[in-house]
């Protein structure tokens, strides 16, 4: 038997493996456009509304509060990128 030889069914497992891999890369662009193109700021903006709108008023709360740890935070320098 020649070594050199490939069998059939390894071959048939890379090829569908290779099939797989295009297709998930063409889903995972697809989402990719998804996320920023305009239809993602539109949701951003959606979200929010829904937060004040809804969750916030559920609950008895405003997004105006004072927390003195995170104005000491933003004294301090934040993030500083």
């Amino acid at each position: 038997m020649n070594t050199s030889k490939i069998p059939v069914a390894v071959l048939t497992f890379l090829v569908a493996q290779l099939g797989g891999a295009i297709w998930w890369a063409s889903q995972t662009s697809a989402k990719l456009d998804l996320v920023v193109g305009d239809q993602h700021m539109k949701l951003v903006k959606e979200n929010r509304r829904y937060i004040q709108e809804v969750i916030i008023p559920s609950y008895e709360i405003n997004d105006n509060w004072d927390n003195p740890h995170h104005n000491n935070w933003l004294k301090a320098g934040g993030w500083k990128d």
